[in-house]
């Protein structure tokens, strides 16, 4: 993504215009932001259509397939985020953050890769018990701390760099919603409204 992006400014810069809608596209900052909230609401929205499961358009149901759409697409692009730090491309990446180059890039991209691995995780079934809940409270944690710092860099020392203003709604919001709709999906599991099982009982000690 940070390496198409860099062509394109080149191009942009030789007074060329973007060859397709997809260049246009990637080349406005926002994109990479809106993109995975796109993809979340038309794959969830083609999932419950076509959905083959026993109990498929149902309330819980619905909920539950918005759940890990919200969580999947977001630990895909989490992915591509870790890369970018971890990758050849990181002094450009953290630019467009607004930050200067640092080894501190190469903890954050594995911190975000193995956030993302937890949610991606969240797509197998058998995942859909305590893991599910781990993901959601790590997000919470890693996106909403995320938020304060874009935040703070912003207000405070005027960073207005594109990927730290664009950053900022979408921190506060995953983590919202997926909090939101884990408390919701818990509550359809619990009323055994659901194909999956109820989250095991902690054994005694």
């Amino acid at each position: 993504v940070v390496v198409r992006k860099r062509s394109l400014r080149a191009m942009r810069n030789t007074g060329l215009p973007p060859q397709n809608f997809l260049d246009t596209w990637m080349e406005n900052e926002m994109a990479f932001f809106l993109t995975p909230w796109i993809v979340t609401i038309v794959g969830w929205l083609v999932h419950v259509s076509l959905d083959k499961s026993s109990i498929k358009k149902t309330k819980p149901r619905v909920v539950e397939l918005l759940l890990l759409w919200l969580l999947v697409v977001t630990g895909v692009m989490g992915v591509i985020g870790a890369l970018g730090h971890l990758g050849p491309n990181s002094d450009q990446v953290a630019a467009e953050i607004g930050f200067a180059p640092s080894m501190f890039q190469w903890e954050v991209g594995w911190g975000d890769m193995a956030l993302s691995v937890l949610l991606i995780g969240c797509a197998w079934k058998r995942h859909r018990g305590y893991w599910l809940t781990a993901a959601v409270v790590v997000l919470a944690i890693q996106y909403g701390g995320d938020a304060i710092g874009h935040i703070m860099q912003y207000s405070v020392h005027n960073n207005t760099a594109p990927n730290n203003v664009w950053a900022i709604p979408s921190d506060i919001l995953q983590p919202i919603i997926a909090i939101i709709l884990l408390v919701i999906y818990r509550r359809f599991q619990k009323k055994g409204e659901l194909e999956t099982p109820e989250e095991p009982q902690a054994l005694a000690s």
